[in-house]
């Protein structure tokens, strides 16, 4: 059975104890872009891309609807 901060790490987030709550790994490639602006709904594809653009975007924080801190809660864990 994977912990949950094993399962965090796996989606490429690490733990962020000062807000206590998971953030974005830093990474030195990917494809990923703040435009055009997208949606948790229809265009994000993943749990990862969600906490990227959370991290990144100057929208990123509408992605996060109740402040939680986990971005597109209908695809990353613990929202």
């Amino acid at each position: 059975m994977m912990t949950a901060l094993a399962a965090a790490l796996v989606l490429g987030l690490a733990p962020d104890p000062a807000k206590g709550t998971l953030r974005a790994m830093p990474r030195l490639a990917q494809s990923w872009s703040c435009s055009p602006h997208k949606t948790c709904s229809k265009t994000i594809e993943s749990c990862e891309e969600a906490y990227w653009l959370l991290e990144n975007c100057s929208w990123g924080g509408k992605l996060d609807r109740d402040h939680d801190g986990v971005p597109c809660e209908n695809l990353c864990p613990g929202g």
